[in-house]
């Protein structure tokens, strides 16, 4: 029976994109079919139509990008749009089925048994890439005529240029977005391209308008909540909206999300409005009305009015309450702020070519969305001067053009060479070499490679990398996939130029462990049932005992996170085994290794699980996979790792009882790079050292939490084990409002989740988790003789420093000869002066002068210039209150001592700069008020003046038999030596005494490193 669609109560625009189609299909045209209209103007109902229609003679595929959408259209083919146009039943098909890779056979049956029967098949675009991985296409290629891809707003993926090449069908590709990055998969007939243009539907008031709001939106996300809370009540009250209109608030990521959830839920404060969170990492919790999600349900029949996501709303919903959207967050790309507004602009439900309010969007002022949305305006319109039809890019054509311009033959490189041939698979797949790289993985009992080799595509979909040929070898336990790409140009900011690159993918099973390489860095590392990259402590292997003496390369990174630590250094020599150490050797992990092993040259990667075995590109791919089985061996064998990786930190394995009892964050990293409120931030640097108790509130963010003050503001942090990363994770709503310095969406939670920036000691006292990997720390602090003796050495014990009152004195308003009794300062002014008091610090200097505040290089400077006693030193002097849990060793107030005593470690440098400053700064008071009373006392305490003063220093620092040292000054209860042996000798030393220990440590190495000695004075 022939059916006309304008029998049906179908749109005019509709009926236009039907007899678009039905042209196309009369044609007989080999290529493909576009057909693009905005999100909520009735796409779908084209498709039902063009389906009933070609499945009179033969099934139909719809293809779409995930399962819900399988179903909505499901439901939409088999009634639910007939009834809402009232169609007559002979319009609607016999069966509506679902492709799905392991039943793919029983659905072949079907098709060949239901002759006569109007049939549509739906399917996801993963389940068909996995029915053509599996080499079943042809169980639907025999019977499916016509092919609908539903792409929505996504690229198709590009294993589709074969799979659309084998069914060899009219194919129409169904568009939301006009502006496709290309065309990888469908090679677009320009004569068959239905174009609605945005702009064009919302004049017909098919679609709302859009309203960028861009306003000084609040960062901080409670306000931000309250802000977005009074709008929507703002326009429903004024009747913009009615009051069963939703919000939906997007934010960058999970953390954010969470954030938002709790702020939306305290700024509604028991109204019923709800709050619905949304995200893929979520277990459901709550109630409606008050839920997180780890999917989108239906969100038509749902009472929330606040829709909280990242990226699980971009597609797929169709609730035209949906009409605000809040962005706390905004979209990096412009085409996903188009498909996101996309979900405000459907009308009203029986409100068509009625005009409506515009959606409105909320943005912060800025963030540059309302340019992003006019970009696309602008390009909506040149589709129109260009008759209707977005200008077409097809990347493959645009490849092959660049590949036919270059001559048949040339001689390049020494040597002859043809040009590729894009369709001469066989020949391109003899002609690849590749090389002995692979990063390892273990992969659990559920991994499939066919499943992999599909995921893998859909990859280099996501990164626009065309799948020119898909290989296997080994027997199929090796895959390899040639891509092109096409890149612009970094160097043009508007202008379009792009440059052509041909890449690799290449992989093998080996065992139980995948071997992966790409020429790229593709990251495969989310995908399902693979497991963790291989430990470093696994790997060493492959840098077996016999190889010692041939290791010439190591980098290596620092456990110490103390303020003057290298962060990281590179080895070279010809044998590093033979060369020699370096001071602290025993902090560091080493992350790469070159050397010589079993006569080839080998390098791996221990951070990123990498290893090579010599250089180039020299293997065929089933040269690869036995490559990737010989080093599988070496790792079976487990050969003893070479001794000379025993003086460098142990890697461990986590420990059975990973719970934390104890944190230090790197506070340089707060210092440096972040900022709060438009300010640096205050970071109080006594408190980066602190204890992890446990979460007693069962719901609470983490199982165990801390507090640092940062920016004068105490916050609470929760901390968890993440077993799906395997490292520890920070939560914190109000350690999120700090910002990175110039990005304003990065916060501080993130980086240090991402950077890792914390060193944390376990229950069992027996690890540290540095760098998001644990090392053994299993020192015998008891032992008199072993680990604790270098740091009690560097101590020196003075009785009076316990009976210290103050640093500096209380000001009173006078003019002073030397500091109030009872302060520090007092008494190290009178210990180093040569000729007063009892000499408490074992030396004095006939030259001093207090260089603190403003400047300094030390709070003190003492120089002695005679024959046979030159020396100078640095003298920081600090008097903290302290933590009664810390009474004795205080391991964050030292942490502030040591940071400022070794930050100048440079000006006490043989070739050092000199002491900052002016000139004559040593001839002037020093000064200090409190209630605006001030005290002075005059800088220069011993020696000539400042001029004479900085020379004789200059003169010192350079002479090569001078001694050089930082004196770390300790007053009242931060530091007693006698507290500090009582600890080292506990069975069981606290976590901060252990911090301690790495932190002296840490200075000491800093300080050798420069010639400098290291002195630590505290109470006894």
């Amino acid at each position: 029976m022939v059916r006309n669609p304008k029998d049906l109560q179908l749109w005019a625009h509709q009926l236009a994109a039907a007899a678009k189609c039905d042209a196309y299909f009369a044609s007989g045209s080999e290529r493909g079919c576009l057909v693009h209209m905005p999100t909520g103007t009735g796409k779908t109902g084209v498709m039902a139509v063009l389906a009933a229609q070609r499945a009179q003679t033969s099934p139909v595929l719809v293809v779409c990008p995930s399962a819900a959408l399988v179903e909505q259209l499901k439901g939409e083919f088999e009634s639910e749009f007939w009834d809402r146009i009232t169609a007559a039943q002979e319009w609607r098909p016999d069966i509506v089925l679902q492709a799905l890779p392991g039943s793919i056979d029983n659905l072949a049956n079907r098709l060949a048994q239901a002759e006569g029967q109007r049939i549509i098949i739906v399917a996801t675009i993963q389940a068909v890439q996995q029915i053509y991985a599996a080499d079943a296409i042809d169980r639907l290629t025999a019977h499916v005529g016509t092919i609908l891809f539903d792409e929505g707003h996504r690229e198709p993926a590009p294993i589709w240029a074969t799979v659309v090449r084998g069914f060899a069908v009219p194919t129409v590709l169904f568009s939301a977005t006009p502006f496709r990055g290309d065309m990888k998969v469908f090679d677009i007939d320009d004569d068959h391209i239905y174009f609605l243009s945005f702009s064009g539907a919302v004049n017909q008031a098919l679609i709302r308008g859009v309203t960028i709001d861009e306003r000084n939106l609040s960062s901080d996300p409670l306000e931000f909540a309250q802000e977005i809370v009074a709008e929507r009540d703002r326009l429903v009250t004024n009747g913009t909206f009615p009051a069963t209109c939703k919000v939906i608030v997007r934010a960058a990521n999970e953390a954010t999300v969470t954030q938002l959830f709790a702020a939306f839920s305290q700024a509604l404060n028991g109204r019923d409005d709800g709050v619905l969170a949304m995200h893929n990492t979520f277990k459901e919790s709550g109630e409606a009305g008050a839920q997180r999600r780890g999917n989108v349900p239906r969100l038509r029949p749902r009472p929330e009015k606040f829709l909280i996501h990242q990226f699980m709303l971009v597609e797929g919903i169709d609730d035209p309450a949906c009409t605000m959207l809040a962005l706390y967050e905004p979209f990096n790309s412009t085409r996903m702020l188009v498909q996101q507004i996309g979900r405000l602009t459907r009308q009203p439900p029986g409100q068509i070519a009625v005009k409506v309010s515009d959606a409105i969007v909320l943005a912060r002022s800025g963030e540059g969305v309302r340019e992003q949305w006019g970009s696309f305006l602008t390009y909506d319109k040149a589709c129109q001067d260009n008759g209707g039809k977005p200008p077409m890019r097809n990347s493959e054509q645009v490849l092959r053009n660049l590949v036919d311009a270059l001559p048949k033959m040339d001689f390049i490189d020494g040597q002859f060479r043809e040009r590729l041939d894009f369709e001469d698979d066989d020949g391109l797949a003899k002609d690849l070499l590749f090389p002995k790289a692979a990063v390892v993985y273990e992969f659990s009992s559920e991994f499939d490679m066919d499943d992999f080799q599909a995921d893998v595509s859909a990859l280099l979909e996501q990164e626009d990398r065309f799948q020119q040929l898909v290989g296997t070898a080994a027997g199929g336990s090796c895959r390899f996939h040639v891509s092109l790409g096409l890149a612009q140009s970094p160097f043009l900011a508007e202008t379009l130029f792009q440059s052509v690159s041909l890449d690799v993918t290449i992989y093998a099973c080996a065992g139980s462990r995948l071997f992966f390489y790409d020429s790229a860095g593709l990251w495969v590392d989310e995908i399902d049932n693979i497991g963790a990259r291989l430990s470093p402590k696994t790997l060493r292997s492959l840098m077996p005992k016999e190889a010692e003496d041939a290791i010439s390369f190591l980098a290596v990174k620092n456990t110490d996170l103390g303020p003057m630590a290298l962060r990281s250094r590179t080895l070279a020599a010809k044998s590093l085994n033979l060369s020699g150490t370096f001071m602290g050797e025993h902090m560091n992990v080493v992350t790469r290794a070159t050397g010589v092993v079993d006569k080839t040259r080998r390098s791996v990667g221990f951070s990123r699980a990498r290893v090579r075995d010599g250089s180039g590109y020299t293997v065929t791919a089933q040269e690869f996979a036995e490559w990737c089985d010989t080093v599988n061996e070496h790792i079976n064998l487990a050969r003893p790792a070479a001794p000379l990786f025993d003086r460098f930190a142990t890697a461990a394995s986590a420990p059975g009882d990973k719970t934390p009892i104890n944190i230090l964050i790197d506070v340089q990293e707060l210092t440096e790079r972040f900022m709060l409120e438009g300010r640096r931030v205050d970071v109080d640097p006594e408190g980066m050292c602190v204890d992890v108790i446990e979460e007693a509130t069962p719901k609470a963010p983490g199982p165990f939490k801390f507090e640092l003050t940062i920016g004068g503001v105490a916050h609470t942090i929760w901390l968890k084990w993440d077993s799906r990363k395997k490292k520890y994770w920070l939560v914190s709503n109000s350690l999120s409002q700090i910002k990175v310095a110039g990005d304003s969406k990065v916060s501080l939670t993130r980086r240090l989740n991402q950077s890792q920036a914390f060193r944390i000691i376990t229950a069992d006292h027996r690890h540290v988790y540095v760098h998001g990997a644990f090392y053994a720390i299993d020192l015998d602090l008891a032992d008199p003789q072993g680990p604790c003796r270098l740091v009690l050495d560097l101590i020196t014990p003075i009785v009076e420093l316990a009976g210290i009152t103050s640093e500096k004195g209380v000001p009173g308003g006078e003019k002073l000869e030397t500091w109030r009794a009872g302060s520090l300062f007092r008494f190290v002014d009178e210990q180093v002066v040569e000729g007063r008091g009892d000499s408490a610090f074992g030396v004095t200097f006939p030259a001093v002068v207090c260089d603190d505040l403003g400047t300094e290089a030390g709070d003190f400077i003492g120089v002695d210039e005679r024959s046979g006693s030159q020396r100078v030193a640095f003298m920081v002097c600090k008097r903290k209150p302290t933590d009664a849990k810390e009474v004795g060793v205080s391991t964050s107030a030292f942490y502030d001592v040591s940071g400022q005593g070794l930050k100048n470690l440079a000006y006490l440098k043989s070739d050092g700069a000199d002491v900052p400053g002016e000139a004559k700064k040593f001839d002037k008071d020093w000064k200090m008020s409190k209630d605006h009373l001030t005290d002075k006392v005059p800088r220069k305490r011993a020696g000539p003046a400042s001029v004479a003063f900085r020379n004789m220093l200059a003169r010192v620092k350079r002479s090569p038999g001078a001694e050089r040292s930082i004196w770390l000054v300790c007053a009242g209860g931060m530091l007693s030596k006698e507290a500090l042996e009582k600890e080292f000798k506990a069975p069981r030393p606290k976590p901060h005494v252990l911090q301690f220990y790495h932190l002296v440590v840490s200075a000491f190495s800093a300080c050798q490193s420069v010639g400098v000695q290291l002195k630590i004075f505290c109470a006894k």
